[in-house]
């Protein structure tokens, strides 16, 4: 009978030895003593994680069948959370997977397994600790709140699964967060920047995410049919991401949900009307562009990978002498403009596509004081 994907099974995960994947299955003596089993599966490491996968769970269900559901204890809590990974993928976004396998593979797992901590004997002083390692490798609060929540997620779904009995992240403390007061450039360092610029590849993606505060993704996914010179208007539409594969640099493309708030449109201002008009004509003059071609490309024509964009960015800055801030942070330099010129924060929530007017709120409120105090100051005159 074929077990079911839920099933508890003997836990194990796969280790790097000597060039070829080996099998660890997580074992106990008599005694309750922690005594490992390794396996070699025979198969070198390059091109054959995928087929070592499958022999790690086979292998699990054969040493399951033969000594029976692993004791009180149950399986390790970091080989809950790779399963927890694994049943991710397709639920959700690209994006939000691959910062999940991240967090996890890279941090949660290695942590618990190392002190072999069992999901059933998983207790709130046991993340209390985690959270305080991350603290001392230099963590900053708000990303551990991150693993916390990531945690947590995975917790109730074990509750649902009737894995456990209760979500001990829930009485957990988790660490406090920080108020973030995001970067941005003045009008005068941007004016600089773009100065910079012309001429530059990142010129076009640049004037964008200033001009409309677009997200990376928005940008770098933004295609020709999304412009629509005679309305002059411009829709947010697509994204280009990484995906949730197991290649680290495979890019996608994907469409935004027209019910979601970041898929929106915007009108183009003649500036960025003659920008994006004359590179289209020196594209493709006279002919029409094709629907899915992507408007911001690098220097060799191609569409631009976000990290690259990312690093080309900061090295950009560097080299010129500019004050260094995130790529980012030019979404957060629209705002800042947005909400200097007193354009109410609905206007600006919309402008951004952010989910909630909360969101702005949280993230700008403060630029909206100091545009209070400076009408206070101008009051005063009177």
């Amino acid at each position: 009978m074929q077990r079911k994907e839920n099933d508890i099974m003997v836990s194990g995960h796969l280790q790097l030895k000597k060039g070829n994947w080996y099998i660890v299955l997580n074992l106990h003596d008599e005694t309750g003593k922690r005594a490992p089993k390794w396996i070699a599966t025979h198969l070198p490491v390059q091109g054959n994680k995928r087929r070592a996968e499958e022999m790690l769970l086979q292998t699990r269900q054969q040493y399951t069948d033969i000594y029976g559901k692993p004791g009180p204890s149950g399986p390790l809590f970091a080989d809950y959370m790779l399963q927890w990974l694994a049943r991710m993928k397709g639920k959700v976004s690209p994006t939000t997977y691959r910062n999940y396998k991240y967090v996890i593979e890279n941090s949660i797992c290695p942590y618990f397994r190392e002190r072999g901590i069992p999901l059933r004997g998983l207790r709130a002083i046991d993340l209390e600790e985690y959270y305080a390692y991350l603290q001392e490798q230099g963590v900053s609060p708000n990303t551990a709140i991150h693993h916390h929540a990531n945690i947590h997620k995975a917790l109730k779904d074990a509750v649902r699964l009737d894995l456990v009995d209760r979500n001990v992240a829930e009485i957990a403390d988790r660490p406090q967060k920080q108020k973030y007061l995001p970067a941005h450039y003045s009008a005068s360092e941007v004016n600089q920047l773009l100065d910079k610029l012309r001429g530059h590849w990142m010129y076009v993606p640049v004037v964008l995410s200033v001009f409309y505060g677009l997200r990376r993704s928005e940008v770098l996914g933004l295609q020709w049919e999304s412009v629509d010179f005679e309305n002059k208007t411009i829709t947010i539409q697509h994204t280009r991401i990484y995906g949730d594969s197991d290649e680290t640099d495979a890019v996608i493309e994907r469409d935004i949900l027209k019910r979601k708030s970041s898929y929106r449109t915007l009108p183009i201002p003649e500036t960025v009307w003659t920008l994006l008009h004359n590179l289209k004509m020196v594209r493709y003059g006279e002919n029409p562009a094709p629907n899915d071609a992507c408007v911001c490309l690098n220097r060799e024509g191609k569409p631009v990978a976000p990290n690259y964009f990312t690093q080309c960015f900061k090295q950009f800055l560097r080299d010129n002498d500019l004050r260094e801030i995130r790529l980012h942070d030019l979404r957060h330099t629209c705002a800042s403009v947005l909400i200097q010129n007193r354009v109410p924060l609905i206007e600006v929530q919309q402008w951004l596509g952010h989910s909630t007017l909360e969101t702005t709120a949280d993230l700008y409120a403060h630029l909206e004081y100091e545009t209070k105090l400076a009408s206070a100051e101008t009051l005063k005159k009177i």
